[in-house]
């Protein structure tokens, strides 16, 4: 019913202090008592990226693939970054960067984990009366979804059934059910990159391969412009900033516009998905009606 909403992110964790640096066992076990956490804190389990870890184990094993595929996120979202003048982190990686940078929490490695990030972020969304009178070109949404589906733990899926389904599957299929569209009809994605891994499930949760096939699909360029599905063209939350993905929604935006310094060349359809081992959502613009 509003005509005219702002949406921000802001975060400071650069300088407002790390929430997991210093974190013992006995003060998490103390804090968590009443909740499912309770369960596994006490045993070091504390940090998003031990959660991840646990997950990116299994269906790494489960699926067939490597942390050399996910060496091939990293390389290709840098080589994005490069080329922003806002990105974090601008200097090249190779596979092997990847592969010799420092263990986080097995298997993920430091290049596999997205930056914390002092910044803010914005966008507007308003009727069509005021978009077509606004100076930028308007990127129109095409579709839009949240989901989160049954038997849900924030961060843990790998006791799921189906074994290892996150949310993102629940948002993707409402998704593409709202937008009309396919998997195959997008031309750039921004898949919300926390992790590495996330964005191999991310593929096959959104339909763009099939389960057991996202390895092959980010292997040599799969995911840069000129690629199978270009990702995360300004540098993602690996590279560029991570602001809790509002910075993801922007350069969808930015690719319907025309003026990402990675530009898909004609964008029609831009995708921009939310974190899948928690409660999730997606978004998909397209350019002029």
């Amino acid at each position: 019913m509003a005509r005219c909403v702002l949406i921000y992110r802001s975060r400071n964790r650069g300088s407002g202090g790390r929430p997991w640096a210093g974190t013992s066992r006995e003060r998490d076990q103390s804090q968590s008592e009443g909740n499912e956490t309770a369960f596994y804190s006490p045993y070091g389990f504390v940090r998003p990226v031990d959660q991840v870890a646990m997950f990116a184990r299994r269906f790494l094993y489960e699926r067939g693939y490597t942390t050399r595929h996910l060496g091939w996120i990293a390389v290709s979202t840098r080589k994005h970054a490069v080329n922003n003048p806002f990105a974090m982190m601008r200097e090249p990686i190779t596979l092997e960067d990847h592969a010799r940078s420092r263990l986080i929490s097995d298997p993920l490695r430091l290049l596999d984990n997205c930056l914390e990030t002092d910044g803010a972020a914005a966008v507007i969304v308003a009727e069509a009366s005021i978009a077509r009178r606004c100076k930028c070109k308007p990127a129109w949404i095409m579709g839009a979804s949240q989901g989160m589906g049954p038997r849900n733990f924030t961060m843990n899926n790998f006791f799921k059934d189906p074994f290892l389904e996150s949310p993102g599957a629940h948002a993707a299929t409402s998704l593409w059910e709202m937008s009309g569209a396919e998997p195959r009809d997008v031309d750039v994605a921004q898949l919300y990159d926390a992790f590495t891994p996330l964005v191999l499930a991310s593929l096959e949760e959104y339909g763009f391969c099939k389960p057991g096939e996202a390895g092959a699909f980010v292997e040599n360029g799969g995911l840069e412009v000129g690629g199978r599905l270009p990702n995360n063209t300004s540098g993602g939350s690996l590279s560029e900033a991570y602001v809790h993905g509002i910075n993801l929604i922007i350069e969808a935006v930015r690719q319907i516009r025309g003026s990402s310094v990675n530009q898909v060349p004609n964008a029609r359809l831009s995708l921009a998905t939310s974190g899948n081992m928690v409660p999730t959502g997606a978004i998909l613009l397209r350019g002029d009606r």
